[in-house]
């Protein structure tokens, strides 16, 4: 076994979903930028344990366009949804921001051994709990929240840390697409955060200038700040 899967087993207390003896039933899945964790459309063979790393779910539509629907951080579930389904299609697509890693367990396995466990049981219905919760929250925050506290979500969720500061690039028309914007929008928007002083652009890339005041406008917009998730991660306590 993989020595990193005891190490993220413990460091993200997967006791509270695994007892300890199915530990040696984990697989280590790692995913490079980029890569697909959850493909839309096709079935879903195994419940992955979301451990390290960024990642988006997105939502392909008919007409070419993809919707951004939220950043994931660990710890979060990929599968529980499509668990206990007759036919276990993903309905979204989540794609690494960065190389990620994931426990896996075959679903036919959590099925069999696990599926039965009232205590999994639980910490599964407080995981599909905490998701539907973001799901209602970012619907409303995708229909009240000016574009530019939007784009500074994305920007903040996205954003690489270099020598010289955080920066921020990507292809402006696919991400129009997944704010559900048009490009002239977008950049408008861009422009407008630089003359406030919060972005600098240079060449095709964006550096952030003021880090404290894009926190401020992204707070709670498709990723959960420090406070929620500290909160959210309460619901994956066992219930005393």
């Amino acid at each position: 076994m993989d020595p990193r899967i005891a190490i993220w087993y413990r460091q993200h207390h997967l006791h509270r979903f695994l007892p300890e003896a199915h530990l040696p039933h984990l697989r280590l899945r790692r995913y490079a930028c980029g890569e697909a964790l959850v493909h839309q459309g096709l079935p879903v063979n195994e419940l992955l344990f979301f451990v390290d790393g960024r990642a988006r779910v997105v939502l392909p539509m008919a007409n070419g366009k993809t919707l951004l629907l939220c950043f994931y951080q660990p710890l979060q579930l990929f599968g529980d949804l499509e668990l206990f389904e007759p036919e276990s299609v993903a309905t979204s697509r989540v794609e690494a921001l960065s190389d990620c890693h994931c426990l896996a367990l075959p679903m036919d396995y959590v099925r069999a051994h696990l599926a039965p466990d009232p205590a999994f049981l639980q910490s599964l219905c407080r995981s599909l709990g905490r998701k539907l919760g973001r799901v209602i929250q970012n619907s409303a925050l995708n229909m009240l929240h000016p574009l530019e506290d939007r784009l500074a979500s994305y920007i903040q969720a996205t954003a690489r840390l270099e020598a010289d500061g955080m920066w921020f690039s990507g292809n402006l028309t696919q991400i129009a697409d997944c704010l559900g914007v048009s490009f002239r929008h977008l950049h408008r928007s861009l422009q407008a955060l630089c003359a406030e002083g919060v972005l600098e652009k240079n060449e095709r890339r964006y550096r952030v200038l003021r880090r404290d005041e894009l926190a401020r406008r992204a707070g709670g917009i498709y990723v959960m700040t420090e406070d929620m998730a500290n909160a959210a991660s309460s619901l994956y306590s066992s219930p005393k």
